[in-house]
């Protein structure tokens, strides 16, 4: 790691003894750089940013102005413990987004993977782990220990509570709340209430016609038709057991510790189908 010699960083920026910058790192007016921290090549961090170490990140982030990265988790149990935040690579996160370092209780770090898009404002907790190619839309809220696996979408002001598990491709819309988990391919909207299959996102990921009317399938027998949750998934695996896909769904279901959400909402009303 090179020690601050490029020329791309702005003279106003701050910058703490202990920071570590790779190749062609571009720091803007008024950054603060504090504590133990290793930046990777190729990294733009902009105007009145902040980052605090202990923090590692990869290369090719983007940091956007007033970005407050590494601060200490906000919990009450929380005594000025060394902890971290580590960081991939290709990550962008835009104005304002703040991501806190973890607590010795859930292991002593904040995980961020690669290629994450992080809006406007929005928020990842201590002890959170975020995984590849996830996107959380402006204002989106993700409590500490919450895991978001890849390629999944929080939505404009959605929020998640503490322990939550987000599967992968799975959606919560705008203004969308939990507090149970959210399996792989699976819409949610409003509160706790499931909508459907996120079919744009896994069209989008280019998940074969065969695969969808497999999930399709899977949906009706757990959501639809009323049958307890055990059974329902015992079902799934019976019909649908060869499609690795609907394998992640229930492996995902079976490992929850806070449950999953059947509530849906049917031409407006909101019907119930929780065990």
């Amino acid at each position: 790691m090179a020690l601050m010699t490029s020329d791309m960083i702005h003279p106003t920026a701050v910058i703490g003894p202990e920071v570590e910058l790779g190749a062609e790192v571009s720091i803007g007016p008024y950054a603060i750089l504090e504590g133990p921290i290793r930046i990777g090549s190729g990294c733009v961090i902009e105007a009145h940013a902040c980052l605090s170490g202990p923090l590692e990140m990869g290369e090719g982030n983007f940091v956007g102005h007033g970005a407050v990265l590494g601060k200490p988790p906000q919990h009450k149990g929380y005594r000025g413990e060394e902890t971290w935040l580590r960081i991939g690579s290709h990550n962008t996160f835009r104005e304002h987004v703040t991501i806190h370092r973890g607590t010795v209780e859930g292991g002593g770090v904040t995980l961020v993977g690669d290629r994450n898009l992080l809006m406007v404002n929005s928020h990842v907790g201590h002890d959170a782990r975020v995984g590849n190619g996830c996107t959380l839309v402006n204002n989106a809220l993700v409590a500490g220990h919450c895991i978001l696996m890849d390629q999944c979408i929080l939505s404009g002001h959605a929020a998640i509570q503490q322990r939550v598990r987000v599967g992968r491709l799975a959606m919560l819309g705008g203004l969308g709340s939990t507090t149970k988990d959210i399996p792989p391919f699976i819409l949610q909207q409003g509160y706790n209430s499931v909508v459907g299959l996120n079919l744009v996102g896994l069209r989008r990921a280019g998940m074969s016609s065969a695969t969808i009317d497999a999930l399709r399938t899977m949906y009706r027998i757990v959501y639809l038709e009323r049958c307890p949750l055990p059974q329902a998934l015992d079902r799934a695996e019976a019909e649908l057991g060869s499609v690795p896909e609907v394998r992640e769904y229930l492996e995902f279901v079976r490992e929850s510790k806070l449950g999953i959400n059947r509530s849906r909402f049917v031409r407006g009303t909101h019907v119930r189908n929780d065990d």
